[in-house]
């Protein structure tokens, strides 16, 4: 999956987009469901999936088996975890995958990869003022477990609310009295 980016659509399915999404090619590229045509004196490959191969989303790594298909719609399986994915609409589905791919902050994006999920970088900054301000702490307690003190308040007033943070036991409290 090292050149292969996937993105995510849904809690059960993500997708990719291969490399013969666009037109037949002589070569199979990244597609991994194709079948092949000879047309003068030429092999050509062509996806059977209509380029796009979908995923499961628990395992991004795992492309969806093909089961069956039951009135309009499909069902898919992970071979990892045997959960049955149905699509009602596989028509609807390959659309908002193509719509998702077509935003204009995919397009042409340098993807960033975040916990095997690929997201475009941003490319403007952009400055939003609040009337908040806010400052962090860190120390250790009498336990030496590590604290993250997250100060709060509004620009205009002293009152400030404490967010006090213990990533190691997974704790958080606050704080509003001062």
């Amino acid at each position: 999956m090292s050149d292969k980016i996937v993105y995510r659509l849904d809690d059960k399915v993500s997708f990719r987009k291969c490399s013969l999404t666009d037109e037949d090619m002589i070569v199979h590229g990244d597609c991994t469901n194709y079948s092949t045509r000879e047309a003068n004196w030429t092999t050509y490959y062509c996806c059977n999936q209509n380029g796009i191969h979908y995923h499961c989303t628990q395992h991004p790594e795992i492309e969806l088996d093909y089961v069956s298909s039951e009135y309009s719609g499909v069902v898919y399986k992970c071979p990892r975890c045997s959960k049955d994915i149905e699509i009602d609409n596989p028509k609807e589905l390959r659309s908002k995958c193509l719509r998702l791919l077509n935003i204009p902050e995919f397009k042409d994006a340098k993807l960033i990869r975040l916990d095997d999920w690929y997201v475009p970088e941003i490319k403007q900054k952009k400055k939003t003022e609040s009337g908040y301000w806010i400052h962090t702490n860190v120390k250790t307690d009498k336990d030496d477990d590590t604290i993250i003190v997250v100060y709060v308040g509004h620009k205009d007033d002293n009152k400030k609310v404490q967010f006090f943070i213990k990533p190691e036991k997974g704790q958080v409290t606050s704080d509003h009295k001062d």
